[in-house]
């Protein structure tokens, strides 16, 4: 590159272009002045006003109130028509040919459990002349209870004594009498009545209050095993400050034959432990103690050849049992 083309680069911009003026300038912007808030006032609301729009104020309703009005309406709607129910029941309109005092209520039955069935259930207390299951009308499956009629009266009776709670098809029945035309003034579940009280006391938990009691019952677990674990520490120490040491351990439970175990000391101070069955074998009460001890020691010797003829001479086992009784 030549120095031409350096001193180009250096070389100053030519001079801005002359514009003449505007002949006549902008207008100014045009400023509001301020106000006092006096017109506005009359758009206020008046303390009767405020006190009328805050008793119609709803707050927000979170999900658990929802949820407690959404059953709370329930509630009220299922017992608006049990009541319009119970007036509507008339028992006189239902004819049987069965006799009521020979028919037993059979309910807590197994879904699988068919007329057959039942009916071979019952004749062990008599014999049976009707069996009946109720199954729902709009899908036709049953409803898990009948009625059984017997032959007598006593065999009712004697089946609402003993077969009460018994097993069918992995389920315990409930047996009853027929409550609908030997109790006065009776009416059955649909209609408010019957005798399951269970449901109506114990109402249903939602996910929250069952997760709630579960940590409640998990917490309460835990503080009572620390305070059982502190106990026992209190007593193992004020145990050890009084030196009383560890507590003796238990006597050994009697042998199996149905003998009894007694502790036999030699004059020089070693304690062996002999068990003598009662009834056993007669020789060895009768043979001298110096013979047993012996019997025993020469055992005792004999247990290496025993451990290594039994896998072979060779047997690395029994060799590693040999050089323990060395």
């Amino acid at each position: 590159m030549s120095s031409h083309h350096i001193h180009a680069l250096f070389a100053p911009r030519p001079p801005l272009e002359f514009q003449p003026p505007y002949e006549t300038q902008a207008g100014k912007k045009r400023k509001l002045g301020f106000t006092g808030i006096s017109e506005y006032k009359s758009l206020f609301e008046t303390k009767e006003e405020q006190d009328a729009n805050f008793a119609q104020f709803k707050p927000i309703e979170q999900r658990k109130e929802r949820r407690a009005r959404i059953a709370e309406e329930r509630k009220e709607r299922a017992a608006t028509e049990l009541e319009a129910k119970a007036l509507e029941w008339d028992p006189s309109k239902y004819t049987f040919e069965t006799d009521s005092y020979k028919t037993a209520f059979i309910g807590r039955l197994s879904y699988l459990t068919d007329e057959h069935k039942l009916k071979r259930e019952m004749e062990q207390y008599g014999p049976v002349k009707n069996v009946a299951l109720v199954y729902d009308k709009n899908t036709g499956k049953p409803r898990g209870y009948g009625f059984v009629e017997f032959e007598h009266e006593r065999d009712m009776k004697t089946a609402y004594k003993h077969a009460d709670g018994r097993k069918i098809d992995g389920r315990r029945i409930l047996v009853d009498v027929e409550r609908g035309r030997t109790v006065k003034d009776w009416k059955p579940r649909r209609v408010g009545g019957g005798l399951g009280s269970s449901r109506k006391l114990r109402p249903k938990k939602t996910k929250q209050e069952k997760a709630e009691a579960r940590r409640a019952a998990a917490l309460a677990a835990a503080r009572e095993k620390a305070a059982a674990n502190a106990r026992r520490d209190d007593v193992r120490t004020n145990r050890d400050s009084r030196g009383g040491g560890a507590p003796a351990p238990p006597p050994p439970p009697p042998p199996l034959g149905g003998g009894t175990t007694e502790e036999i000391t030699t004059g020089t101070g070693a304690e062996e432990t002999a068990t003598e069955e009662r009834g056993g074998d007669r020789r060895r009460d009768e043979a001298p103690r110096e013979d047993r001890h012996r019997s025993r020691s020469a055992a005792d010797d004999r247990g290496g050849d025993r451990y290594s003829s039994s896998r072979g001479g060779d047997d690395r086992r029994g060799s590693r049992y040999d050089d323990y009784r060395r």
